[in-house]
Order: C-alpha cells, then structure tokens, then sequence
C-alpha cells in the first residue's frame, strides 16, 4: 500500500534539477526554431507557412513544460488522460503536411520534457533529412499569392464566368485554394490562394482572365506576412 501511494505522490523535490530544466527547455526551444526553418523552407503548403511555423514553437514548448511536470507523478499522468478527453481542434487542419509538422513538434516537446536529449536530437536530424529527400524539386522555385479578382457582370452570366475563371486559375497554377467568393447585384469578386511557379504564370492568368472581359481587375498580393 505505501508503495502504491508513493507512486502517485508527487516527487519534484526529489527528481526536479533547475539546471537540467532550464538545459533542456533551450535545447527544445532551438530545436523548434529549426523545425519553424524547415517547415518553411521546405513545407509545400499553400496557406501562410511563416504564420504557422510560430504555432509549432508554441505546440513544442507546451508539451515539453506537460512531460515535464506529469513525468513525475502516476495520478497526474492519469489526470492528463482525462483533461485531454475534452480537448477538440476548433480549426480543422487542412492539409495532412500541417498534420505531421503539429506531431515532429509534439514529438520534440516529449523527447526534451523526459530528459531524452540523444534520441530526440538524432530523430529530428533523420527527419529533417528525410524532409530534405522528400521536398528536393519539389514546387522548385514556387511561391505563393493572393490572387484578388473583381468583375462586373449580369446575374444571368455569373455562373459561365465563375467557371471560365476557375478554369484559367486552376490550368496555369501548381494549386489553387478558394478563401473567398462574393456575389452581389451585378458583381463578382474571387480571392484565391494560388501557388505559381513563375512570374511568367502570373502574366497568362492575367491575360486569359482579361479575355473574358477587359473590365476584369485581377489584383497579385504576396502571401508573406
């Protein structure tokens, strides 16, 4: 029975080193920062990759400063169980890439917060290789941009332009992602999140868009923040 009761007692006095903490919290912070590079340099998303990298730092040191506390203690190991039960993501991940930098992130946060600095370094260094391997040419020289487009038009014609512009968006882009459409009385506006692979693809959207209709305004914003 006292066996039993000192497994679930809480024992920091005993196993908590300041030093060993502050080490390794750093450690796991530099090791986040270079998984933020990664993801990216690397990452193929189309939605605002430095905005999201930020939330990895985040994701990282929060499960670093969890394992680091729960470590210690069986009853708030089991406690951890049952708050995470009631925790939902509110924001569905799009995109399964986002999905596996949120667990290379997680991952680090465990390794570093139960003292497993050896092993969570060279699993991050094989990672990031195998990030490297698998990204090589990969949407080579791409970027992103917001694509803004304005068009006045009859209601009855609203629906074949909508589908010739998508069209032209889709033909001469790498990926396309709709964030926005409007339509009101004798207007149409699109704002799409599309990934080109030159400038070049920026002028023939432009240009075929301008076919449909000389009033089309077709606005370029960068996607960087």
């Amino acid at each position: 029975m006292d066996t039993i009761i000192d497994q679930l007692s809480l024992n920091f006095t005993e196993n908590f080193s300041v030093p060993t903490y502050v080490l390794n919290i750093v450690i796991c912070a530099i090791l986040l920062f270079f998984l933020k590079l990664v993801y990216v340099r690397y990452g193929s998303s189309i939605s605002n990759r430095a905005q999201l990298s930020r939330v990895l730092i985040l994701v990282g040191l929060t499960t670093f400063i969890i394992i680091s506390i729960v470590k210690s203690s069986l009853a708030l190991s089991l406690g951890l169980v049952g708050a995470l039960s009631i925790v939902r993501f509110r924001t569905a991940i799009k995109e399964p890439e986002e999905l596996g930098y949120f667990f290379m992130a997680i991952s680090i946060g465990l390794g570093m917060g139960a003292n497993q600095l050896l092993p969570t370094i060279i699993g991050f260094a094989i990672l990031v290789i195998i990030v490297m391997i698998l990204s090589k040419d990969k949407l080579k020289g791409s970027f992103s941009q917001n694509l803004l487009i304005h068009l006045r038009c009859a209601n009855e014609d609203k629906s074949k332009f909508t589908e010739q512009i998508s069209e032209i968006v889709s033909n001469n882009s790498n990926q396309v992602d709709l964030k926005r459409v409007k339509y009101s009385d004798d207007e149409i506006d699109f704002n799409f999140l599309v990934n080109v692979s030159s400038l070049n693809h920026i002028k023939i959207i432009n240009d075929d868009l301008l076919k449909i209709d000389n009033g089309i305004q077709v606005t370029f914003l960068s996607n960087e923040i």
